[in-house]
């Protein structure tokens, strides 16, 4: 996924610095889970996941899913490297959603990206690159920042103070499309395909660190944890299951 070089430096060490055994694994990676259990129970599936990192959902999802083929694929060679050398039996790929150059004519009954979408001021070609590596009777799983209400909204941040390991140009993340802009976008690509969303909500509060650009939680008057961060934004984050007939 082309990220912008200095968000993707502090990603990548972000995810450098544990390792996947060590971890709990992210709520988002449990409820997408789940999402896919109730529909394969334990049925063998094939399933990629886009903008792997260091392969933390594919770890998780092994665990609970009957997968027999594994696919992570991201656009940093360092973070599959560390996802080699923890789950060496799954395959690792470096490409990006933008080209699919390397993974361009395979396709899975699963496929997941999650919490990537919101780098990209475009998505429609996004949508379509993912799409292309589903089969049919297969699913594509969004994890997004998405608004109820029809408005889309581009975001671009910095830090305003100097810090050595930390980026100060303009950031892109926490961009927001709206519900309807996904499904008109859905449309066009293929006027069958089957849309359903489930609202993601965090069990439990999160701290507030001192990556501000990293959310933490407060307790609203509709949300006991929702998600802030020091972008002023209220994150609310939805998955998108689509089912391609």
């Amino acid at each position: 996924m082309s990220i912008l070089p200095g968000k993707y430096q502090q990603k990548l060490s972000t995810y450098l610095k544990a390792k996947l055994q060590d971890e709990e694994p992210k709520e988002s990676f449990k409820f997408v889970t789940s999402l896919i259990e109730n529909i394969y129970d334990q049925r063998s599936i094939s399933l990629i996941d886009v903008a792997c990192a260091t392969g933390g959902f594919i770890y998780h999802a092994r665990k609970i899913l009957n997968i027999c083929e594994c696919v992570g694929v991201d656009v940093s060679p360092e973070l599959l490297e560390q996802a080699r050398r923890e789950m060496p039996d799954v395959e690792f790929v470096i490409d990006s959603i933008v080209d699919t150059n390397v993974i361009s004519g395979r396709q899975f009954d699963v496929c997941t990206f999650l919490t990537t979408m919101s780098i990209f001021d475009e998505i429609e070609d996004i949508l379509g690159n993912l799409l292309l590596l589903v089969k049919h009777g297969g699913y594509l799983f969004v994890f997004d920042t998405v608004s109820e209400d029809p408005v889309d909204v581009i975001m671009r941040w910095r830090y305003s103070t100097q810090h050595e390991d930390r980026c100060s140009g303009w950031q892109s993340a926490y961009n927001v499309r709206s519900v309807a802009t996904y499904e008109r976008l859905l449309r066009k690509i293929d006027v069958h395909l089957e849309l359903h969303w489930f609202n993601f909500e965090m069990p439990f509060p999160i701290p507030r660190t001192s990556d501000l650009v990293r959310g933490w939680t407060i307790r609203t008057e509709h949300k006991d944890n929702q998600i802030v961060t020091g972008t002023g934004q209220f994150l609310n984050f939805k998955v998108l299951r689509i089912y391609k007939p």
